[in-house]
């Protein structure tokens, strides 16, 4: 496709939103669904690991190019793997770290008392909890003063309608 044609198409796109008004308005975000999320730190901060091996290199071979996580990056991981003990509703699919965002998939099983979002953000907690431990060496407090975090921002797609 050459340039002209494709600014021609970009018309009729709209204007670029920001990512939390990209929600589809209508949509029940409680109801039973399967969504594709990903989560990008603040600042794309490559806070989660750094990517290993040859980027040409067969999968499966041991150059296969692999995430090594950081200890925060294992610690976010690990909250992700574990939202269906706090949500039971919830079943997670897939994740897939990068140095700096992840791409989760999650399955509502069935309908949810409040929003995904409402989830998501417990999540998002947890892992800035994290970082302020692990980054800036803020232990846990209660009631202590909001110190600064990497928040991650969400990008959530509805992939499968059951």
């Amino acid at each position: 496709m050459d340039k002209e044609t494709f600014e021609a198409q970009k018309r009729f796109a709209g204007e670029k939103k920001p990512s939390m008004l990209r929600r589809c308005v209508g949509h029940d975000y409680t109801g039973r669904q399967i969504y594709m999320i990903t989560m990008v730190t603040e600042g794309r901060r490559p806070l989660f690991g750094d990517v290993m091996g040859k980027s040409d290199a067969p999968n499966g071979s041991s150059d296969a190019p692999t995430i090594i996580l950081s200890e925060l990056g294992q610690r976010v991981a690990d909250e992700w793997w574990a939202a269906s003990k706090h949500h039971p509703e919830i079943e997670v699919i897939a994740l897939q770290m990068m140095p700096d965002h992840l791409h989760g998939i999650l399955f509502v099983k069935k309908t949810m008392e409040k929003p995904l979002g409402m989830a998501l953000r417990g999540f998002k907690q947890s892992c800035n909890r994290h970082y302020r431990e692990l980054v800036l060496g803020v232990p846990p407090v209660l009631g202590a003063p909001p110190v600064p975090s990497f928040a991650l921002q969400r990008k959530l797609n509805v992939c499968l309608t059951f």
